[in-house]
C-alpha cells in the first residue's frame, strides 16, 4: 500500500527532539504538542504517516476512483462522492454521532470518474488489534474496493491531533477468507 511516512529520523534523534520539546512545553502551542507526540511515537519505534495525504497521492483505479480510503474504525460503510473537478468527499454516517467527512480539493484525483458516487465496506480490526474501548477514536486506511466487496490490506490508525494529518500505525492485517466472507454479507 502506498502511504506517506514521515519517519525520516532515527529513534534516537526522535527521542532527543522529544526531550527538547519537553524542556520548553510551558511555552508550547497545540502544534508543538502534535510535533512532540509524533517524536514520541517515532522514538517508541512506531511508524507515523500522513494518512489524508496518502489517500490524495495514492492514485486512482481504472475507473478514476481513489485507490485508498480512510474512515473511522467504528463505521461499516464509507460513501465516496467524486466531483467533476477531481475533488471528492469520503463520508461515514454513524448512528450515535454526526457524520465524519474527509474532503479533498479540486484536482486531487485526476482521471475519468467525473461526478460519481460509490461505497466501500470498512473493515473491522481483528480482535487482537482492536482497541478494547472507544473504537470511534481510531481510523482505518485501506485499499478500497468501491463495490461493497471486502477490502484489502487495512491499517489501524490513531490520529495524533484533532485536525492534523499525522497518524500512528497501530496495526496492519490481511483479511482471512473467513473475515472477508463475513464482511461481504454484513448487513449495513
Amino acid at each position: 500500500m502506498h502511504h506517506v511516512p514521515i519517519n525520516t529520523i532515527t529513534r534516537e534523534q526522535a527521542r532527543d527532539l522529544w526531550r527538547a520539546y519537553q524542556k520548553h512545553r510551558h511555552w508550547s502551542q497545540p502544534i508543538d504538542r502534535e510535533i512532540a507526540a509524533a517524536y514520541a511515537k517515532i522514538a517508541q519505534g512506531k511508524t507515523v504517516i500522513r494518512a489524508i495525504e496518502s489517500v490524495a497521492t495514492g492514485g486512482v483505479n481504472d475507473v478514476g476512483l481513489p485507490n485508498l480510503a480512510l474512515a473511522r474504525a467504528d463505521a461499516k460503510l464509507l460513501r465516496l462522492t467524486m466531483r467533476g473537478d477531481g475533488g471528492a468527499s469520503m463520508t461515514t454516517s454513524l448512528r450515535r454521532s454526526k457524520a465524519l467527512t474527509f474532503d479533498f480539493p479540486a484536482g486531487t484525483f485526476t482521471g475519468k470518474a467525473g461526478w460519481r458516487n460509490a461505497e466501500a465496506l470498512v473493515p473491522l480490526p481483528p480482535l487482537n488489534l482492536r482497541p478494547k474501548r472507544a473504537l470511534q477514536n481510531y481510523h482505518i486506511l485501506w485499499e478500497a474496493n468501491w463495490q461493497k466487496a471486502p477490502p484489502v490490506d487495512p491499517f489501524l490508525l490513531r490520529r495524533l491531533s484533532k485536525h492534523g494529518d499525522l497518524w500512528v500505525i497501530l496495526g496492519v492485517w490481511e483479511l482471512t477468507a473467513v473475515e472477508a466472507s463475513v464482511l461481504a454479507t454484513r448487513r449495513l
